[in-house]
């Protein structure tokens, strides 16, 4: 009876082939190897957060040295987009395809998105304290998030689509953003963890965090963006 219940038990304990289990590894390794080229291809902020006590005081140069951050996200989403279509990505390679492809339009994106943002925050500055703060304050961090999260959905759509222009991507991706915004509302999750783990633990945040969390940005984006194109 012990012969019997143990060969059962037996049978009930799933096992990996090999195949499976390079995968894995394989998986975990690329998001290891996107972390390290996010914090390469952002060296000065990566220093700066390192060596400043108060991030969040200084946020107008934070924001100028944030400029690098989303060519080096269409190299990240380039790295997933491999992941999830070839099952198999040498992330090196992949990550210097996708900043070589779509880095300067990345960039456009980045450079718009920091400007709203600057502008959201320079304007809440202003009026903090006075009686047009409760009126106008939640518009303006609806402005600023709602900038990032329309940023996030056209980086991916830039990766996933090299030869569209910039202009029909961000179009798509503001319908997106607002269209499904379940899915901004987890991206800006992300990201804001993302930032959070990187500001209090400025060097195991940026080695382990960043691609676990930005790798279901991508996937939202992209399923979301596969879904409108079967309309």
């Amino acid at each position: 009876m012990s012969a019997v219940t143990g060969e059962r038990r037996k049978a009930r304990i799933p096992r990996l082939d090999h195949e499976s289990i390079d995968t894995i590894f394989g998986y975990a390794y690329a998001l290891l190897v996107v972390d390290a080229l996010l914090v390469v291809f952002n060296l000065p902020l990566a220093v700066m957060l390192f060596v400043t006590v108060d991030s969040l005081q200084s946020w107008p140069f934070f924001l100028l040295l944030s400029l690098t951050l989303a060519p080096s996200l269409a190299g990240a989403f380039e790295v997933f987009r491999s992941m999830r279509e070839d099952g198999r990505s040498t992330p090196v390679l992949a990550f210097l395809r996708g900043y070589r492809r779509r880095g300067a339009a990345a960039f456009v994106v980045g450079l718009v998105t920091a400007v709203v943002v600057a502008a959201a925050l320079f304007d809440g500055t202003v009026l903090a304290g006075t009686v047009w703060a409760p009126l106008l304050g939640p518009l303006l961090a609806v402005l600023g998030v709602g900038a990032i999260a329309v940023a996030l959905f056209a980086l991916a759509g830039l990766v996933m689509f090299g030869s569209v222009s910039i202009r029909a991507i961000v179009k798509a991706a503001l319908y997106l953003a607002v269209q499904r915004w379940y899915f901004s509302l987890l991206s800006l999750a992300m990201v804001a963890l993302t930032g959070a783990a990187v500001l209090a633990q400025p060097v195991l945040g940026a080695a382990l965090v960043p691609g676990i969390l930005l790798y279901p940005v991508f996937a939202n984006a992209q399923y979301s963006f596969s879904r409108i194109l079967e309309f």
